[in-house]
């Protein structure tokens, strides 16, 4: 009789556990964490297979691009502008704008509007198009922006039982889940948490952080197996005498970075960009830079480890297509980002430097000049440094990189005292411009 008593205790308490408003948080938060990862799986997957599929298209057809191209462009500019503004460019200052409201009032909807199933939907839609299309961007940031309206989602559900719940909580731990599964870089989520969207927040919060990161994470591992971002590219060994090429890297990079994202919100302003007829024109522009330099077109990932593995040295003018075509595709207002564009970049013009300078350990100068444009664009340079780590497992070169995120980050402060995220946030939470119909500015 007491084993059936004590039986009757550990399930009435086992029950209770579940009413608790805690433990209903800690659920919600580990269900869609696994529902994150999935997702962003099952993105990059989709977004590889149709970067593959135009870059094939291009090797056997390379004139069908200069018509294919600007087609593609406009769809996926179209279905952003008509449908939701919201989910244009990036996803990053978007998320750092819902971070700067109250979730109450006039801030509850704009929140609510920024983080949409509706957004999420575009988001994949529009960035699957462009890249269609030979598109120089990236899926790291939509993957922030999704998975940050996952959460989202998630917490407003947990809300109605639970009017304590911090909103701040889901959106934060939503973006470091999706880097996390983006890159399976575990650490990168967590101090991109720390040192772009969470800063201040992140004491009352880590606990639940940590979780989300290490499922979305492992559930990512458990599809993808543990792989490397960029495998596994051999550096030679080197001496105390490297770290002024470190610094040479550092302050090239840093500076051509925080440049770049001082282009990007300048010409973003401009009317004529956000004109219908824009993303056409802009197409052809990157078709016509693809057709005489392929390394120009797609996310870059393939790029880099053309370049890290030696299967192709690199073209005098491969960072300069890069440059153009990335800055192109972003202004079209498309739902696509400039994380990975910017690692590509950054890799070439590390081997560039390297070729010019005659420097013999040409994988890690790519790495160093990777962390460098990264740094000056998005001026968090521990994320930078730690992201790339990870994606490399080059811990013997972890001083070298340092340096370098450490000197590209004082080159890009000395030209912007904003990153290009912290810019184009402001402008979403200044104008506050979206419609009812979802209609409104690209940003």
């Amino acid at each position: 009789m007491k084993i059936i008593s004590d039986s009757k205790s550990f399930g009435k308490s086992w029950l209770e556990s579940f009413k608790d408003h805690t433990n209903i948080q800690s659920i919600a938060l580990w269900t869609v964490a696994v529902i994150t990862g999935l997702v962003s799986v099952g993105y990059a997957k989709i977004f590889k297979a149709s970067e593959k599929l135009f870059l094939s298209q291009q090797a056997q057809h390379p004139r069908v691009i200069l018509a294919l191209t600007p087609l593609l462009f406009f769809a996926a500019a179209f279905l952003v502008k008509r449908y939701s503004p919201e989910s244009a460019g990036s996803g990053i200052p978007q998320i750092l704008a819902s971070l700067e409201e109250k979730y109450e009032g006039e801030g509850k909807t704009f929140i609510d509007r920024l983080l949409s199933v509706r957004v999420i939907l575009m988001k994949i839609l529009s960035s699957i198009l462009c890249i269609l299309g030979g598109g120089a961007i990236g899926r790291e940031g939509p993957t922030l922006q999704i998975s940050a309206g996952l959460f989202h989602l998630m917490g407003k559900m947990v809300r109605k039982v639970n009017q304590q719940t911090n909103d701040k909580l889901w959106i934060i731990a939503g973006s470091s889940a999706g880097l996390a599964a983006a890159f399976n870089t575990p650490l990168g989520g967590i101090v991109y948490a720390i040192e772009e969207v969470g800063r201040d927040r992140f004491h009352g919060i880590r606990h639940s952080l940590l979780g989300a990161v290490i499922i979305s994470g492992l559930v990512a591992q458990w599809i993808l197996g543990n792989y490397l971002y960029l495998g596994y590219p051999v550096i030679l060994p080197f001496g105390f005498s490297f770290f002024w090429i470190a610094i040479a890297v550092g302050f090239l990079a840093g500076s051509l970075g925080a440049i770049f994202g001082k282009i990007i919100v300048y010409l973003s302003q401009i009317k004529m960009i956000k004109h219908w007829s824009a993303p056409l024109f802009l197409g052809l522009l990157v078709a016509g830079i693809v057709y005489f330099e392929p390394g120009g077109a797609g996310g870059g990932t393939e790029v880099m480890n053309d370049l890290l593995f030696g299967r192709h040295a690199p073209s005098p003018w491969l960072t300069g297509a890069r440059i153009l075509t990335t800055l192109f595709s972003y202004l079209t207002g498309v739902a696509g980002g400039i994380f990975s564009p910017a690692l590509a970049i950054g890799a070439s013009m590390g081997a560039q430097f390297s070729q010019l300078a005659h420097i013999e350990n040409a994988n890690l100068v790519m790495l160093l000049g990777m962390i460098g444009f990264l740094t000056g664009m998005t001026q968090t340079p521990f994320t930078s440094f730690i992201l790339v780590l990870e994606m490399s497992d080059h811990h013997s070169a972890i001083f070298p990189m340092m340096t370098t995120a450490l000197i590209a980050n004082m080159s890009a402060r000395g030209i912007s005292k904003t990153s290009v995220y912290e810019q184009l946030s402001q402008r979403y939470k200044a104008k506050k411009i979206f419609s009812a119909h979802g209609e409104g500015e690209l940003v």
